[in-house]
């Protein structure tokens, strides 16, 4: 049994969408060890999706505990595509509530519109990530 959040595909989706962003910064701000770590993190990281996806296609089967939420169906490749929309989303509301935080005249309104932000793009990645998981197993029904 796979579970939501830990070792699911949409999981390692999510965690492989994330490390790559961080790559990109670390990259970005030519912190070079950084991005060495973060080229190891997504090698392990692809590691466990090949396996996932080799144990999904050797039995036949793909057992899901998702999380409980309510939304329509979409396609796979649809729900992927939101999901690294939204985990981009969450890391630039991130890093511009930061920004202001440590301004010298910080800007409450940009604060709220960042922090809703983020909380608007957690709650999609939430969503993506149980779709990509019942799309993928083939049945909408809750193990």
């Amino acid at each position: 049994m796979y579970i939501t959040n830990v070792d699911s595909l949409s999981a390692l989706f999510d965690r492989l969408i994330a490390e790559n962003i961080k790559l990109y910064f670390f990259t970005k701000e030519n912190k070079t060890t950084d991005a060495e770590h973060q080229n190891r993190v997504i090698f392990e990281i692809k590691k466990k999706l090949s396996e996932l996806l080799q144990d999904v296609s050797m039995s036949g089967e793909y057992n899901v505990l998702t999380e409980k939420r309510t939304f329509d169906e979409n396609a796979i490749i649809e729900e992927l595509s939101e999901l690294i929309t939204n985990d981009i989303n969450i890391g630039e509301a991130d890093r511009a509530r930061l920004s202001e935080v440590e301004s010298d005249s910080p800007n409450v309104e940009r604060l709220i519109v960042n922090e809703k932000r983020l909380r608007k793009s957690n709650e999609g990645r939430a969503k993506n990530k149980n779709n990509i998981d019942r799309i993928f197993r083939g049945t909408d029904c809750e193990s």
